[in-house]
């Protein structure tokens, strides 16, 4: 099978790629095989490039997307609201060269839409992007691009059940299948049988900042423990920290793994969302016992959980918490029990090569186009 070039288009800081579960699914997609990967807008301060990853500045559109409110970011990137003439050109060049585009989200789609004739078009789908508008005032925009988009693309990834059972139902779109994200058995060692520290990560997105709240409240109530946030949720401010959380912000993979590592506990208390929930499996992958709501473990519902994982209502958390650290031969359990899902979801998704899969259909698409 000849290489191909395949080009990703996507939004917001992209380097470091562990910045977002976002920014890994993007970087990690094809497992090195990708030949461009462009983005726009959002944190990306200055216009940067990095092997194979370019990121492009738009200040202008980032700062009218703060004044406008209601997750308006993506909606000003779809129309071109004050983006610049230098990352449309490059993109347009980009395309020209380019296989198969990818996009990361529909938001770029409108902009580009002219200029994809003859190209094999992806729609990497991380979410249900309109369900995650619900009550917005963009919802019904949104829902329409990402119809579009859908409607055209010759093939449709999603990252879980429930949505790629929503898209074929909602947009019927001719090839969907099911990629999650790619995963690599490295062996961590569990080492929180008797801490008090318990952990959280996530990224400056909606969600987190939510959740991250609620960490705060529950850790006024918890004096005997630590509580440790990490990722760049931090940088949303949280005037009122109590004295035993700590926000670590973004961290290279051995700070978080040895803080992964000596935590009791990871939470999840998310609330609102789609796709799959990536911190849950870095949780898994990493063997913590873990206290979840019902919603942040959407993306897992094809395996058995009981036993690893313990889904409470929020206002549940604090007695978990006390009931399971109470009881270290049970949380002990639980670690062992979170290695065996570990093992049933590798054994499931560490196949998944979406670098071969879409180049295989798009020799098929080429071939019969």
């Amino acid at each position: 099978m000849a290489t191909i070039k395949i080009l990703q288009l996507s939004h917001g800081k992209i380097i470091p790629d562990y910045i977002s579960a976002y920014a890994m699914r993007v970087n990690h997609l094809l497992d090195g095989n990708s030949w461009k990967i462009c983005s726009v807008g959002g944190l990306i301060l200055h216009d940067e490039k990095e092997n194979n990853v370019e990121e492009y500045r738009s200040l202008m559109s980032t700062a009218y997307s703060v004044l406008k409110g209601n997750r308006s970011l993506e909606i000003a990137i779809s129309k071109g609201i004050l983006l610049r003439k230098k990352y449309i050109n490059s993109v347009k060049a980009l395309i020209s060269e380019a296989d198969a585009i990818i996009f990361e989200g529909p938001w770029e789609y409108s902009l580009f839409e002219k200029s994809l004739e003859n190209k094999f078009v992806v729609y990497d789908a991380h979410n249900v992007e309109s369900l995650l508008r619900k009550g917005n005032k963009y919802h019904d925009y949104t829902e329409e691009i990402e119809g579009k988009l859908v409607q055209r693309s010759n093939l449709l990834i999603s990252v879980s059940e429930n949505d790629l059972k929503y898209f074929k139902e909602k947009f019927n779109p001719g090839n969907a299948i099911l990629l999650t994200h790619l995963l690599k058995n490295i062996e961590y060692q569990w080492n929180g049988e008797n801490s008090t520290d318990i952990i959280f990560i996530g990224s400056i997105y909606g969600p987190n900042i939510e959740a991250a709240e609620f960490i705060l409240s529950l850790a006024k109530t918890m004096p005997d423990f630590q509580f440790h946030i990490i990722g760049n949720v931090n940088t949303h401010g949280f005037p009122h920290k109590p004295g035993n959380v700590k926000f670590h912000g973004l961290v290279q993979d051995a700070e978080k793994d040895n803080l992964f590592r000596n935590s009791c506990i990871a939470l999840n208390p998310i609330f609102t969302g789609g796709g799959r929930n990536v911190k849950m499996i870095d949780y898994i992958m990493h063997g913590l016992p873990v206290i979840s709501t019902e919603i942040g473990i959407r993306g897992l519902s094809q395996y058995d959980l009981s036993g690893a994982v313990v889904v409470e209502k929020s206002e549940n958390f604090r007695e978990a918490i006390l009931k399971l650290t109470g009881n270290r031969d049970k949380l002990k359990s639980m670690s062992d029990n979170t290695l065996k899902l570990k093992e049933k979801i590798l054994a499931t998704e560490s196949s998944f090569n979406a670098y071969s899969i879409i180049s295989g259909e798009y020799e098929k698409w080429k071939s019969g186009h």
